[in-house]
């Protein structure tokens, strides 16, 4: 199941490929994010080095993985990490680039803006340079569509990317969900990380890494929305727990999520999200985030409960730890792997964020 916030933007993808010229037809490929990235034989940094790329450089994309994208390097299969490279849309040919204000589905297109104000970026990614600010009702020109998160844009004479999103005839409906989360400070915390790798899966993955992947979208989604994301990791590597809870004191967060995954391997069956609090006064974003989490999943409700750990102790801001998931269960793992999952998890947390911010201001 796509997230509602793409489903517009997916069939509008689908009617281009099906009413256009196969001239606009698009390929996925990958774009070096980084100066002298190893490319490996496998995906993982055991592997032995093939070569390097630098920033810019682009491959045609054979495979995904949780962390690792499989790219075409010189004939043969060589993999990259996803922390430094992104998955883009290359044209296989040119195409008529007279603009067609009446037809949408043609590129490009004209279109205004339809919140208030969206960050026009120097590169499709919310990491990237802000060239401007682009305010409410402004024209801007949608030069094409890069990936299912962002679109090629002109503007006053820049050019520019800003999130897909904005194009996504359900964003009205969703304004509010912007407003809510503009300017909010969310702390992210990556369990485990480095020689903690938490659980392990029955495919001998780590926990760690499951949920590194998962904050890295969360974190991308929210800033998509404009809020303030801090991450206590953003590599594999140990941090204690105190300093991870003590960020989100020192930035006065307003809600401190940290990500983990589940595991029971002597009760391999079992399955579901479990949430957990520690003061009462979180219970509300408990139930908020757990039931927004369960609607958008459709994974098992384990519930949300009270729990005493130390990371939830520390932090004397709205805390929560999520458990998304059994890596014991050989389904339920599967589903994990899933990006299209990992975009349900996403939108789950934020709309139940919204659902939170939008009680505490009534």
């Amino acid at each position: 199941m796509f997230p509602k916030k793409h489903i517009i933007i997916f069939i509008t993808i689908c009617l281009l490929l099906i009413l256009l010229p196969s001239s606009i037809l698009s390929a996925r490929s990958v774009r070096i994010d980084t100066n002298d990235l190893l490319i490996r034989s496998g995906p993982g940094t055991q592997y032995d080095p093939l070569g390097h790329a630098n920033d810019g450089d682009t491959f045609p994309l054979e495979e995904e993985q949780v962390d690792w994208f499989a790219i075409d390097y010189n004939g043969e299969i060589g993999w990259v990490s996803r922390q430094y490279a992104s998955m883009i849309s290359q044209d296989t040919n040119n195409h008529d680039t007279e603009a067609k204000r009446d037809d949408p589905l043609s590129f490009p297109y004209v279109f205004n803006i339809p919140v208030e104000v969206v960050n026009l970026r120097s590169e499709p990614t919310a990491h990237s340079t802000k060239l401007d600010e682009i305010p409410y009702n402004q024209e801007v020109t949608v030069l094409d569509h890069v990936n299912e998160d962002w679109i090629e844009v002109e503007w006053q004479e820049q050019h520019g990317y800003i999130p897909a999103i904005v194009v996504d005839e359900m964003i009205n409906k969703q304004s509010s969900t912007l407003a809510t989360l503009q300017g909010k400070t969310i702390v992210i915390d990556p369990g485990h990380g480095g020689h903690d790798v938490g659980a392990v899966s029955v495919t001998d993955r780590y926990e760690s890494d499951y949920a590194l992947y998962t904050s890295r979208i969360l974190q991308h989604q929210l800033e998509l929305l404009g809020a303030n994301v801090y991450m206590t990791r953003d590599d594999d590597f140990y941090y204690a727990l105190t300093p991870r809870s003590s960020l989100a004191n020192y930035v006065h967060a307003d809600v401190f999520l940290s990500i983990h995954y589940n595991s029971e391997p002597q009760f391999p069956s079992a399955t579901g999200i479990n949430t957990f609090y520690r003061n009462e006064t979180d219970q509300g974003l408990a139930t908020a985030v757990h039931s927004a989490v369960i609607k958008k999943t459709e994974a098992n409700d384990r519930g949300f409960e009270s729990g005493d750990y130390l990371i939830l102790r520390v932090s004397k801001r709205p805390s929560l730890l999520l458990e998304l998931g059994f890596l014991s269960n050989a389904e339920e793992e599967q589903n994990i792997q899933s990006h299209t999952y990992q975009l349900n998890i996403s939108q789950g947390i934020i709309e139940g964020l919204e659902a939170y911010f939008n009680d505490k201001s009534s």
